[in-house]
């Protein structure tokens, strides 16, 4: 289901997800090794089902995998003594590790509470968000090439899904803007302001039309302002006195089926995404490179690399994957049209 331009609110697009782990507290002992249970709820108190739950050992860094039950249970049975970091490793989720220690023959219990930041009413309900991030129908076959014999990335595609990201080290003036920007609910969200929300060739909320020429790739996306993009495919670099921008100036180049673009020029004035789990602020040090593939007919690939020497102690990655929204086409949104966020938004 479509939403409507006007009705979405603007903010609820990048709320920080804040995800608390609660209640630790020992239990009856078992003599066969060690375990964990616990239920997993959100934070109004309803069990949360089907979420993924790890356990990692940090002397060997075995991971060992749950799934909550429909009433939010989970539970990891016969674990060898030792420490162990509990987390939520869903990336829409996104809450923090939780170290634990099991003893031989020991049950530890440890309920877990899964936090969105949602207001699940109209615009923020977490229907809208489930929906966003699950996969939709695509069509099977090959991926279609140009008269080049290159991949064509051409098409309409869902927003992408966040698969995989490395773990992020922030310098402390980073680690400080998150935390305030968590204490404050996200109220500064620049797209709750009608300004660009992320950094990425694809936008992370609504769909993106991509139209590939040979010297050209145009991104129309439908939920952000400054919406398009454009990417050249004709051989030149960069600019030598480059105008820092909200989006930066983009050249790619064809490795194989792969497009290698690489970005720089930003301005430092948004957010890398305000989605979840990047949301994190930048400088005009940063520097992007995306490949995009195409591996068949309903699916796009990206994988964005962040180096930012400014923010970051480390360059980290992320993948992603768009499926086709067959028949779909990109709306009209006019961000400043009856924008009732800000006088709405709370925080400290």
């Amino acid at each position: 289901m479509r939403y409507k331009p006007g009705i979405i609110s603007f903010v609820s697009f990048g709320k920080i997800a804040i995800c608390t782990l609660l209640a630790a507290c020992f239990a009856f002992p078992q003599s066969n090794g060690g375990s964990i249970t616990g239920k997993v709820t959100d934070q109004d108190g309803a069990a949360v089902s089907g979420i993924s739950i790890q356990a990692k050992d940090t002397s060997t860094g075995t991971i060992y995998k749950a799934t909550s039950s429909g009433s939010g249970d989970y539970k990891f049975d016969a674990l060898a003594a030792g420490s162990y970091q509990v987390s939520l490793p869903t990336l829409v989720v996104g809450a923090p590790p939780q170290n634990v220690v099991v003893q031989v023959g020991q049950a530890l219990h440890l309920d877990l509470r899964a936090r969105d930041a949602s207001l699940n009413t109209l615009g923020e309900d977490r229907s809208f968000f489930a929906a966003r991030v699950a996969p939709h129908p695509t069509p099977k076959g090959p991926a279609p090439r140009t008269p080049e014999g290159r991949p064509d990335l051409s098409g309409t595609w869902w927003a992408p899904r966040i698969v995989a990201r490395e773990e992020v080290s922030v310098l402390p003036w980073a680690a400080a803007v998150i935390r305030e920007w968590a204490a404050n609910n996200a109220k500064d969200i620049p797209s709750a302001r009608c300004l660009p929300s992320g950094v990425a060739l694809l936008h992370y909320f609504g769909l993106n039309k991509l139209v590939q020429t040979p010297t050209l790739l145009v991104n129309i996306g439908e939920a952000d302002v400054a919406s398009s993009r454009q990417v050249f495919l004709d051989g030149r670099g960069h600019p030598k006195d480059m105008d820092p921008t909200w989006r930066g100036h983009s050249v790619g180049k064809w490795e194989g089926d792969t497009l290698i673009v690489d970005t720089n020029g930003f301005n430092g004035k948004s957010w890398i995404a305000d989605t979840i789990p990047a949301v994190f602020p930048y400088t005009d040090k940063l520097h992007l490179t995306t490949r995009l593939r195409r591996p068949d007919l309903g699916h796009l690939e990206m994988e964005v690399t962040f180096d930012d020497p400014g923010t970051f102690t480390k360059s980290w990655t992320m993948k992603t994957v768009s499926d086709l929204a067959e028949g779909e086409e990109v709306q009209e949104i006019i961000c400043t049209e009856n924008n009732q966020d800000v006088e709405h938004l709370v925080g400290k």
